[in-house]
C-alpha cells in the first residue's frame, strides 16, 4: 500500500511508444520502441521485461510497414512472438494494428504475413483476417 500510487518510470517509454503508435508519430514511436527495448534486455540479452519488449517489436514492425520496409516489418513482428510469456490481450490490440498495416500496405496475402496470423491464432490471440 505504501507505494501503490509510486511511478515506474521505465513505463513512461512504453506508454509513450503506444500512444505515438496509435498517432501516426512514426519517428517518436520508435525512439520509445527501441528505449523499451534497451530497457527491458540486460546486457547479455536476458529480457528483463518480456511482455513490453513484444508490444515494443509490433511497433518497430508497424513503423517497418509503414514505411514501406516490409520484410523488416515481418523480423519484429516474428520476433515478438518468440517470447513464452505475452500479455494476450494488449498484444492482441497492436497486433491488430499490424495486420491493418499489412491490409493497408496490400501484403495482407503475403505467405509470411499469414503464417504471422497463423502464429498468433496459434497463441489464443485470435486475430481475423
Amino acid at each position: 500500500p505504501d507505494d501503490h500510487f509510486a511511478i515506474d518510470p521505465t513505463k513512461w517509454h512504453f506508454y509513450a511508444m503506444d500512444v505515438y503508435r496509435v498517432l501516426g508519430q512514426n519517428a517518436l514511436a520508435q525512439l520509445y520502441a527501441e528505449e523499451v527495448l534497451r530497457l527491458g534486455v540486460t546486457q547479455t540479452g536476458i529480457e528483463r521485461t518480456p511482455m513490453r519488449n513484444a508490444e515494443a517489436r509490433i511497433t518497430l514492425a508497424v513503423i517497418a510497414e509503414r514505411s514501406n520496409d516490409h520484410e523488416s516489418a515481418i523480423t519484429h513482428a516474428n520476433a515478438a512472438l518468440q517470447s513464452a510469456r505475452k500479455s494476450l490481450p494488449s498484444l492482441r490490440m497492436v497486433a491488430t494494428e499490424l495486420v491493418h498495416e499489412f491490409e493497408i500496405s496490400g501484403h495482407v496475402d503475403d505467405p509470411e504475413v499469414q503464417k504471422f496470423v497463423k502464429s498468433l491464432d496459434n497463441a489464443s490471440v485470435g486475430i481475423v483476417v
